[in-house]
């Protein structure tokens, strides 16, 4: 290569260094701001270029400007008013939904800056269609022949000292009129291998005139002079939406808790003479002075004693030296809400009781070869609410026996329960049912209790039949019917609970029978709970009344636990009577 073509490289290269030093040596960019606002969404120039994204922090910033008293300053201050959460991003402009305590307080031209971390963001298509492109490019016809090297150098010298002339007539112009310089210069040049460089000089350019221009306008906006302190105080009323005027602003709680110390801040709007004084009302009616202790130069800090937080609020007031002022009065302070302590009782003991019982009752005394015997068994589980409904009982049993008309079964003979026709009256019952019992107390010493109850209700009418389950194991139904059968039980009791007391109920189940029971209980012992009942019941089928006197008599031998034993005599006439028992066994804790 000769020398000319030589030197000609060495110039294009330092004035490619040159220019991409003057590109990149532009003043920061200008801080963002707020571009417009459409309804609850917030514009702002920042994107992902900058390190915003979908979930990005941000905080509204706004200056006070206050001219120290004494020195005469211009005192400038930010003050961040609250937090912007980033919805959508694109590469320079984001969309933002202000919080709560910013609604209706963004304007169009606020100052933004970034609270979270800033991140990094690459569009996955456009990297896959850069990727794709970088593959398929067809590579550059290169240029050959004897006087290639030097048309190249030529040019390129050409298009540097074409930058080269605007750059130097930009310097010392404002940056909009430089950045119009090199708008111009593009549309002379648009093929110039500088483009991308001035294009990214432009956008900085734009940016700088806007933030002058922004500057500008604040500056020739006539502003009041105000005191820092004042200052200060009015931008924590605002952010607090509190429309109080004064010498002073309090931040204190409306509400605290009985016997914890309360916190009190007060920052000084304008200056009075004289001292200042907090002062509480005590125990005893009269005000005593609390200190306040300051707190840089624009703030004053209080804290209320433990031992003045009692009754139902605290009264307080501030005093400026004499007849300046202050917050409240001695005849009519301002308060604060002194919340009642909750003491929750003590869990109630025996609130929860599981019962079992099994009797089995013979009213014509033949045991299994009569045909008036059933027998009963119960479960339940009772949980006591005590208020409003006192108790909640949820349970299930089963009733199996045979019964019919006394006068059938006593009469005849050959004890098949047959009348003078030879016709069979007595008939087989299996009642499995559920109950959900509900016990309210009205007062103390009365309750009531209601329990409706449903099951399948199994009847079988075959002579020859010697279980009353057999319609329930069977495959033979003959004789067997099939129902829902419903009841009720009511009951009053009257005294204490798991003390004496006495229970009158009434019960009812469809064709099972009905139950009318007076029940005396009371505790000879502490550990002998004793039970004596009168009950008159048709049951277990609906024919005949009968008189059933039954004692139940429990061991309390722990706290949790006690086992019952259950004797009674029960008759439908003197002649048809029979002597039964039964077995409990309950839980309590």
């Amino acid at each position: 290569m000769s020398t000319r073509s030589t030197s000609a490289s060495k110039i294009v290269l330092s004035l490619g260094i040159l220019v991409a030093i003057l590109a990149s040596a532009s003043l920061a960019a200008a801080e963002p701001v707020v571009l417009s606002i459409d309804k609850n969404l917030v514009y702002i120039d920042l994107g992902s270029d900058d390190g915003v994204g979908a979930g990005s922090e941000l905080e509204l910033v706004r200056e006070v400007i206050a001219t120290d008293p004494v020195s005469k300053a211009v005192l400038r201050d930010k003050f961040a008013l609250g937090t912007l959460t980033v919805v959508k991003a694109g590469q320079h402009v984001c969309q933002a939904e202000p919080s709560g305590d910013l609604a209706g307080r963004v304007k169009i031209g606020d100052e933004i800056r970034i609270a979270s971390t800033m991140r990094r963001f690459v569009d996955p298509w456009a990297m896959r269609v850069a990727e794709s492109k970088a593959v398929r490019r067809a590579p550059e016809p290169v240029i050959t022949g004897p006087g290639a090297d030097r048309a190249a150098a030529a040019r390129a010298v050409e298009e540097a000292l074409a930058v080269r002339v605007v750059w130097e007539a930009s310097l010392g112009k404002s940056p909009g009129d430089r950045a119009a310089s090199w708008r111009s210069f593009l549309l002379a040049r648009p093929q110039s291998p500088y483009t991308a460089s001035i294009r990214t000089e432009i956008a900085s350019l734009s940016a700088q005139a806007e933030t002058l221009e922004r500057a500008a306008a604040a500056a020739s906006t006539p502003t009041p002079v105000l005191d820092r302190r004042r200052a200060l105080a009015q931008a924590l009323a605002e952010l607090r939406r509190d429309p109080s005027e004064g010498p002073l602003w309090v931040g204190a709680p409306s509400r605290v808790a009985h016997g914890q110390p309360v916190v009190m801040t007060f920052a000084v709007r304008e200056s009075r003479p004289g001292a200042i004084w907090l002062y509480v009302r005590g125990p005893d009616g009269d005000f005593r002075r609390v200190p306040l202790a300051p707190d840089g130069d624009a703030y004053l800090r209080a804290t209320i004693p433990a031992e003045l937080v009692r009754g139902e609020r605290v009264d307080w007031f501030v005093e400026i030296g004499e007849n300046a002022g202050g917050l409240g009065s001695r005849e009519a302070p301002q308060s604060i809400t002194v919340d009642r302590d909750v003491v929750e009782p003590p869990p109630a003991a025996n609130r929860t009781t599981i019962a079992t019982s099994i009797d089995y009752v013979d009213f014509d005394g033949s045991l299994s070869k009569g045909f008036d015997q059933y027998y009963q068994a119960e479960a339940d589980f009772t949980y006591r609410f005590l208020k409003p409904v006192h108790a909640v009982r949820l349970g299930f049993g089963t009733l199996s026996g045979k019964g019919g008309p006394k006068d059938v079964i006593d009469e005849d003979t050959s004890n098949q329960c047959r009348d003078q026709n030879g016709s069979y009256e007595c008939r087989a019952v299996d009642y499995t049912y559920v109950y959900t019992e509900v016990e309210l107390q009205p007062r103390r010493q009365i309750a009531i209790m209601l329990r409706p109850q449903a099951g399948l209700l199994t009847t079988n009418r075959d002579a020859s039949a010697g279980s009353p389950g057999r319609c329930r194991d069977s495959q033979d139904l003959d004789n067997c019917e099939f129902i829902t059968g419903f009841g009720f039980r009511g009951r009053v009791r009257f005294g204490d609970e798991r003390g004496t007391n006495l229970e009158i109920g009434l019960g009812i189940t469809e064709q099972v029978g009905t139950l009318f029971e007076a029940a005396y209980h009371w505790a000879p012992k502490p550990e002998v709970p004793v039970k004596l009942a009168v009950q008159v019941t048709d049951l277990p089928v609906t024919t005949d009344f009968g008189v059933r006197l039954v004692t139940d008599v429990g061991w309390r031998g722990m706290a949790w636990v006690y086992p019952s034993l259950r004797l009674s005599y029960q008759a439908r006439d003197i002649d048809h009577a029979g002597i039964s028992g039964g077995l409990g066994l309950n839980f309590d804790w």
